[in-house]
């Protein structure tokens, strides 16, 4: 409880945070923590891109559907970046990079 209180107070320190990025698993629907963390990052107005990483173990004809089920499970406003990832293939790496720095 202590270390949620003092990352609470981190995350929602005024000017610290510019871009949430928040890390989920292309294979699977967000579990309830993912949906908890996006529920916070609306609330906090802080923008942030969804990286759904492990694309690479999904067939080409999946990675539509499952982004589509993480965008609605995430309840993901279509101007929130969704970014289909690899970080054993580097599929993605470009664009992610591209939105971090939109806000550096």
């Amino acid at each position: 409880e202590r270390w949620g209180k003092l990352m609470e107070q981190f995350f929602a320190a005024e000017g610290l945070i510019t871009l949430g990025v928040m890390i989920v698993d292309s294979r699977h629907k967000p579990t309830a923590d993912d949906v908890t963390m996006a529920q916070w990052f609306k609330s906090t107005c802080c923008p942030m891109v969804v990286v759904a990483n492990k694309c690479d173990k999904l067939k080409k004809s999946e990675i539509e559907p499952n982004m589509a089920l993480i965008r609605e499970t995430l309840e993901l406003p279509e101007d929130t970046v969704l970014i289909p990832f690899s970080a054993e293939k580097g599929n993605g790496k470009d664009a992610l990079m591209s939105e971090i720095l939109k806000y550096v």
